[in-house]
């Protein structure tokens, strides 16, 4: 069976965003470039595109991401 990577949609806190995660923005695709933390615990999340997310400690985000190493049927 070949090892593939796959997208997969899982629901995470801020603490565990990761840059290439990808979010849902009014109707949009966008992935995260970069996090940088702000004061308060708040997060500023850049995306390629070069847009900005700012979340606060409590923000739940359902991401899709990338992961490598699933088994399935070749294609």
């Amino acid at each position: 069976m070949a090892r593939s990577e796959r997208q997969v949609a899982i629901e995470v806190g801020g603490g565990s965003l990761r840059r290439g995660d990808v979010i849902h923005v009014g109707g949009q695709s966008m992935a995260v470039a970069d996090i940088r933390h702000l004061t308060g615990g708040a997060k500023l999340i850049v995306f390629r595109t070069g847009d900005t997310l700012t979340i606060t400690p409590g923000t739940t985000l359902v991401v899709l991401r990338t992961v490598a190493g699933w088994e399935g049927p070749e294609c």
